[in-house]
C-alpha cells in the first residue's frame, strides 16, 4: 500500500487526467443514458422499441468512427487530443439539451456514445499504458477507479439537476462544465506531457536498438503496427476473451426484468446484489494493478474470465436468489480485472507506439458487441428461449475462450 500512494504522489497530475477522463466517459455510458430515457421518451413521443433503435443504431455508427477516432491517437499530440474529445462530449450534451426532432436526437446519441463512452475510455486506457512502463498495472487500475466513481455518485446528481432544471437543463449544465471547466482542467494536468513524451520516445528508440538486426524482438521490443497486429493470429484468439464480458454481461443486464420475472426473485433484492457488483468491482481494480506490475497482463488475461464463467453459470442452475448474489459477485472480479488487465496486454504484446490504433480497433469491436447483444438475446427469448440457455451459451463462450487464448499466447514472441 505504500507503494501505491507513493506511486499517486510521483505522478498525481497525470494520473488524476486519467481518472478524469474515465469519469466524464460516464456522460455515455449506456447506464447514464438510461436515467434520461422517460423524459427522452416522453418529450419526442417515442415508444420504448423507436428509443432502442435510435439508440442502437447510433451506438453502432460510433463504433464504426471510433475505429478512424481512436488510431488518430497515435498522431495527434494527447493535449490536442484530449481537448477535441472534451469538446466533441460538450457538442453532444448541447444538442440533446437543445435539439429538436429525431434526427437531432440520433447525432446527440453519437456524439455521446462516440466521444464519452468510446473516446473518453479510450483515451485515458491507451495514456496510461503507454506513457507508465513500470507502475503501467497501478496506474491503469487508478485511471479505471474514474468508472466506478461515475456510477457511484452521477446518478444522484442526475435527479437533483432534472428537479431543479428539467432534463434538458441537465444536459446543458453538463455541456457548460464540460466548456468552462474539464477543457482547462484537462490541459492544466497535462501541463508536463512535453516532457513525458520525449521519455517514451527515448524508451522506444532504446528498445529499437536493442532489437535492431533480429527478425523479431521480444513482444516489448518489438513495436507491432495495427496491419502487422491483424495479421497475426494470437490477436483474435484473444479478442474472443476480450469482448466477452462486456458484450455478455450488457446482453444478459439489458433484459434483467424479464430474468426477475421468470425466475421470481424480488428486484430490491437484485439491486443490493448489483451495489455488491460495484463495490466488488472497485476493490479487485484496485488489487489488480498491482498484480498487473508482479505477474504481467500476459499470464493474467488467460484465466480472469473464470470468476464471471461461474456467476453466470448460477443463473444456469438455480433460481434461488442466492445465485444472484453469486453472480454479481463473482462478476464484479472479473469486471473490476477486464479494463486494467486487457489495456496492459495489448501494450505488453504489441508495444506502445500504435497502441492507439490496435485499442481503437478492439474499443470499437467491443462497442459493437454491445449493441448487438441486447438484441440477439431479445430475439432469442421472443422466440422462446429460456433465460437460462442464454446464460449456458454465456458460459461456453468463456470457457471456451480460455483454451484459445492460452494457444493464441504461443504464438507471441517470449519477453
Amino acid at each position: 500500500m505504500r507503494s501505491y500512494f507513493s506511486f499517486i504522489g510521483r505522478n498525481a497530475e497525470f494520473l488524476f487526467y486519467g481518472f478524469l477522463l474515465a469519469l466524464l466517459s460516464s456522460f455515455g455510458q449506456t447506464y447514464f443514458i438510461a436515467l434520461f430515457g422517460a423524459e427522452i421518451r416522453n418529450d419526442y413521443q417515442l415508444s420504448h422499441g423507436e428509443l432502442g433503435l435510435i439508440f442502437s443504431l447510433a451506438t453502432l455508427a460510433s463504433a464504426a468512427c471510433l475505429i478512424w477516432a481512436g488510431r488518430k491517437m497515435d498522431d495527434i499530440d494527447l493535449r490536442l487530443y484530449s481537448f477535441f474529445v472534451v469538446i466533441g462530449l460538450a457538442v453532444a450534451c448541447a444538442l440533446l439539451a437543445g435539439g429538436r426532432g429525431v434526427a437531432f436526437l440520433f447525432i446527440a446519441f453519437f456524439g455521446l456514445r462516440l466521444c464519452g463512452q468510446g473516446l473518453m475510455g479510450h483515451t485515458s486506457q491507451t495514456a496510461m499504458a503507454r506513457y507508465f512502463d513500470e507502475g503501467r498495472g497501478k496506474a491503469l487500475s487508478i485511471a479505471n477507479l474514474g468508472h466506478a466513481a461515475g456510477q457511484i455518485f452521477l446518478p444522484s446528481l442526475v435527479v437533483v439537476l432534472i428537479a431543479y432544471s428539467g432534463w434538458r437543463g441537465a444536459w446543458a449544465w453538463f455541456a457548460i462544465i464540460l466548456l468552462v471547466v474539464m477543457v482547462p482542467a484537462v490541459l492544466i494536468l497535462l501541463r508536463d506531457h512535453q516532457a513525458r513524451h520525449e521519455t517514451l520516445l527515448g524508451r522506444l528508440n532504446d528498445l529499437s536498438v536493442k532489437s535492431k538486426g533480429t527478425e523479431a524482438g521480444p513482444a516489448s521490443a518489438r513495436q507491432w503496427t495495427l496491419r502487422e497486429a491483424l495479421h497475426h493470429p494470437t490477436f483474435y484468439m484473444v479478442m474472443s476473451n476480450v469482448i466477452a464480458p462486456g458484450m455478455l454481461m450488457t446482453g444478459l443486464m439489458f433484459h434483467q426484468i424479464h430474468m426477475i420475472e421468470v425466475k421470481s426473485w424480488d428486484v430490491t433484492w437484485f439491486a443490493a446484489c448489483f451495489a455488491v457488483f460495484a463495490i466488488v468491482s472497485v476493490v479487485t481494480g484496485v488489487v489488480s494493478g498491482p498484480l498487473i506490475d508482479r505477474y504481467t497482463a500476459r499470464r493474467m488475461i488467460t484465466w480472469y474470465l473464470l470468476p464471471m464463467a461461474f456467476g453466470i453459470l448460477a443463473l444456469v442452475v438455480s433460481t434461488h436468489p442466492i445465485a444472484v448474489l453469486v453472480w454479481f459477485v463473482l462478476s464484479g472480479i472479473t469486471s473490476g480485472l477486464h479494463r486494467s488487465v486487457v489495456s496492459a496486454f495489448w501494450a505488453e504484446a504489441y508495444g506502445v507506439r500504435h497502441l492507439g490504433a490496435i485499442r481503437g480497433l478492439v474499443s470499437g469491436v467491443s462497442v459493437f458487441g454491445t449493441a448487438v447483444s441486447p438484441v440477439f438475446f431479445g430475439q432469442l427469448i421472443d422466440v422462446g428461449v429460456t433465460i437460462e440457455f442464454i446464460a449456458a451459451i454465456c458460459v461456453i463462450w468463456m470457457v471456451a475462450a480460455i483454451p484459445l487464448t492460452w494457444f493464441g499466447l504461443r504464438f507471441l514472441p517470449k519477453n
